[in-house]
């Protein structure tokens, strides 16, 4: 009897395991990828809240320095993997708007303990986009993981908001929506 009941046992524990990774499949399979998706904040069109503090660069930096231009407030920490993964899209991102000068990325150190690694770890990637310690900064954003990134408008309105890693294509098309959006008020 011991046989039978171990293979019953290794046989009900086989379909468990199956169905187990068959519904893992079709969650994974189902589930859009960031560039498919926008996702939801109270603060999608409205003005985006106040950055100000230290600049891991020196000095002092504030997000109201960038009101004519694109910004990507992009919070981040050397210990996230999606983090590092999307950082050659932020430079990808930042080196086809370096020339016309309307789009950056503006970094916000989401660990207070990570400031020191990110400062390296920002320079050894040469990201020589402004970085910024507002340790309050996380709050009104309602940040709750990493990477997650804000696509603020010319003027501060926020426009998009990304949980997890972001290209740079998709930061492109968000902005020719977002140019295109405004040309038409300004039409209208």
């Amino acid at each position: 009897m011991t046989g039978l009941r171990r293979r019953r046992t290794v046989l009900y524990a086989t379909i468990g395991v199956a169905l187990l990774v068959a519904v893992l499949v079709g969650v994974i399979a189902s589930v859009q990828p960031s560039s498919d998706l926008g996702a939801n904040t109270p603060l999608l069109g409205d003005p985006a809240p106040a950055i100000s503090g230290p600049s891991l660069g020196g000095g002092h930096l504030s997000l109201s320095e960038f009101r004519s231009e694109w910004v990507l407030v992009n919070f981040m920490a050397t210990w996230c993997p999606p983090c590092q993964a999307e950082m050659p899209q932020l430079q990808a991102f930042v080196r086809q708007h370096a020339k016309a000068a309307d789009a950056t990325v503006l970094t916000v150190v989401y660990d207070p303990s990570n400031i020191s690694a990110l400062r390296s770890y920002l320079a050894a990637r040469k990201a020589d986009w402004p970085a910024v310690d507002d340790p309050a900064a996380s709050v009104p954003y309602g940040v709750t993981g990493l990477p997650s990134s804000f696509l603020v408008a010319p003027g501060g309105t926020v426009y998009a908001y990304v949980i997890g890693a972001v290209t740079a294509s998709e930061l492109d098309s968000w902005l020719r929506r977002g140019a295109a959006k405004v040309l038409s008020r300004a039409g209208a």
